[in-house]
């Protein structure tokens, strides 16, 4: 991440650092070149003295006057930076000296090599060789003793010059190198000085830039964090900061003008929603109870006409007329699912449907789903499969068992004659795939999205007379869902389709779902003998029910015995009759229901008298009431078959119960 400046900071640096490269190449510069004059200063003055002290010598090497040269190399010494002088012959040899050689001079060059040869003049010019830098410390120049010659005109011969000696000099450079200390410190502190002193007016030059814009950033941060009263008061001399500052002002205003009308069109906004949405939930809350209330009240005329239509079968068994009760008795099946149909529709719009996620036994679900459509699956000639399954998995059992029947009977409605209706289960990781594929017509690309919508039905003629109104896998759509189990399909025209629905696996098998109605649905029929002389109460608060119910069990064999609330219950009681199955409706208006009759009747005898509840009300909170209570409850409208199944399980449990002896 690139760190970020001040504009303080930047400000500055772009002001100090090239002051501070031309700071430092200008002091470079100078010392490097000071430095060097001292350097050439320090080797002129070495040469001279050299040369002096050669021209000196040459009569003292001449006539090997010692103590004349070593007065002369004496005085050398009194010379400034010299710190050794000597002067030797021909040969080499050290005629005299004084001072202190150093000892890489001595090592060197005195006494290894000889340093006097010939040397040849050439047009009046003698060649000598140049001083030689010996250390940092100190520098040594020596010079040839040339004795003094007459030039003649010999035609323009040269002739070699041979030298008398030499004189060697070793000037010290400790001076030369303190007086460049000295100057280095002197030029650094001058250049610190002057370099702090920038700095401060760059700063004071700066300040007049940065402080505005600091305030104004700030001023910034704060109308950004939501405080439009923010205002920037600031006295500056540099025109565009303050047009910047007054533009600055002015938006802040602007923006504050407009956030308040904003927040007022806001406040008006929010209190038209609320208002909406409490017309929402008055009109769900209306729509909820118009649900239940419909519910219960088309029910109770559709069950009281299942009822009556059975007995009216019975008592047309063999008659020309049996061909046409059968008509209308499948006319009531259909209007019956119709109804429920539009009711989950209903249910699930508004949002009152619950689920219950538990462990389920999947293949008690399926054994269910294969009972329920078997029938029409043979009326048909479709062979319906169902491949064993043994896993448990967590959802509503009962949610979970209409989403499979929704599948097998569409399955069923689209598939030809002779095809074949399959249920197979695949575990996928952690969840389980149940699969319903069947042989059928087929669904095109572009209607596999619309197949799910409300009322859509694929056009495929001479399928299925019973075509029903397209509600099925709408209601599959809206409870997987509900559920949260993944849907799938996979079809193609003329190659039948596959719908798939993911739910998760239980870790254990917990407890198995079962229920009294699964059994029942598998039972293949029951001996209406066996029903003679049961004594059954029908409690209903509808008169047309209650005679139905009444009438239906009369022609079971059974002796009934009828109420229409909990009063007439009591007196029946009191005069004395006893019966072996209680048969009530949920709802018996006032403050008694169902639950209290069977609870009366038991209490009475002192014996736990098989009860059922029907009642037209689907909800959640009626099955737990009747889960709590330990009775069987059946929704209106209730198939005969499936009452009188009931009522024979029931009595051949109470039956066994009386049978067992004691302590089993």
């Amino acid at each position: 991440m690139m760190k970020r400046y001040g504009i303080r900071q930047q400000v500055a640096g772009l002001t100090f650092i090239p002051l501070l490269i031309m700071a430092i190449g200008f002091e470079a510069f100078f010392l490097h070149d000071r430095f060097a004059d001292m350097d050439e200063d320090l080797r002129s003055q070495g040469e001279l003295i050299a040369h002096q002290l050669a021209a000196s010598s040459e009569y003292g090497v001449f006539s090997n006057n010692q103590a004349f040269l070593q007065s002369i190399v004496s005085g050398a010494l009194q010379q400034p930076d010299v710190r050794g002088a000597a002067v030797l012959n021909s040969g080499a040899e050290i005629l005299a000296s004084a001072g202190e050689f150093s000892s890489s001079l001595k090592s060197r060059i005195i006494g290894k090599n000889p340093l006097l040869g010939p040397i040849e003049k050439m047009d009046e010019a003698v060649i000598l060789p140049q001083p030689t830098n010996s250390g940092t410390g100190s520098m040594w120049v020596y010079h040839a003793i040339i004795p003094a010659q007459i030039v003649l005109d010999d035609g323009g011969a040269t002739t070699a010059i041979k030298p008398t000696g030499a004189v060697i000099v070793e000037i010290s450079r400790l001076r030369k190198e303190g007086l460049k200390t000295r100057m280095l410190w002197v030029t650094l502190s001058a250049t610190t000085l002057f370099l702090i002193l920038a700095c401060y007016l760059v700063y004071l030059a700066s300040r007049s830039i940065t402080y505005p814009i600091r305030k104004l950033s700030e001023a910034v941060q704060q109308i950004g964090a939501g405080n439009l009263d923010t205002r920037v008061s600031l006295a500056t001399r540099v025109d565009e900061l303050a047009t910047l500052v007054q533009g600055l002002n002015e938006t802040t205003a602007n923006l504050q003008q407009e956030r308040a009308g904003l927040q007022s069109r806001i406040d008006k906004a929010t209190q038209a929603l609320r208002e909406e949405k409490e017309q929402a939930e008055h009109a769900s809350q209306g729509k909820s109870h118009f649900l239940a209330v419909a519910s219960h009240d088309l029910r109770q005329p559709l069950h009281a006409l299942g009822l009556y239509v059975a007995e009216l079968q019975r008592n047309v068994s063999g008659t020309n007329l049996q061909h046409l009760v059968g008509q209308v008795e499948q006319s009531i099946e259909a209007l019956s699912a119709l109804l429920n149909a539009l009711l989950d529709i209903s249910k699930l719009d508004a949002g009152v449907v619950t689920t219950h996620i538990q462990t389920c036994d999947l293949s008690a679900i399926l054994a269910r789903v294969v009972s329920d459509y078997r029938m029409p699956a043979q009326l048909k000639n479709i062979r319906l499969v169902v491949r064993p399954c043994t896993r448990h998995v967590i959802s509503d059992p009962q949610l979970l068992g209409r989403i499979l029947g929704n599948l097998v009977s569409n399955a069923i409605r689209y598939t030809r004659p002779n095809g074949s209706v399959l249920i197979a289960c695949r575990k996928r990781g952690e969840h389980l795939r149940i699969e319903v594929r069947d042989s059928g017509v087929g669904i095109s690309k572009a209607n596999q999205t619309d197949v799910f919508r409300e009322f859509f039905q694929v056009t495929q003629a001479q399928l299925d007379a019973n075509k029903g109104l397209g509600l099925g896998l709408s209601i599959v759509k809206r409870l997987a869902k509900l559920l949260g189990h993944r849907m799938e399909l996979r079809s193609a025209p003329g190659e039948g389709s596959v719908f798939a629905l993911e739910v998760p696996v239980a870790t254990s098998a917990g407890q198995r779902v079962s229920s009294i109605q699964s059994l029942l649905d598998r039972e293949p029929g029951v001996d209406e003998s066996l029903l003679n002389g049961i004594r059954a109460l029908v409690v209903d608060d509808d008169a047309a029910v209650l005679s139905g119910t009444s009438g239906l069990l009369r022609s079971w064999g059974c002796e009934t015995s009828s109420a229409a609330s909990f009063l007439q219950v009591e007196q029946l009681l009191r005069d004395g009759a006893t019966w072996d199955i209680i048969i009530s409706d949920y709802q018996l208006g006032g403050d008694m229901d169902g639950t209290d009759v069977i609870a009366l009747v038991r209490q009475h005898h002192n014996k736990l008298i098989p009860g059922i509840l029907i009642s037209g009300d689907t909800s959640q909170a009626v099955l737990s009431v009747a889960n709590e209570c330990g009775h069987h409850l059946l929704h209106k409208p209730v198939k005969p078959g499936k009452l009188r199944s009931l009522i024979k399980h029931l009595l051949m449990e109470a039956d066994g119960e009386m049978e067992s002896p004691p302590g089993n």
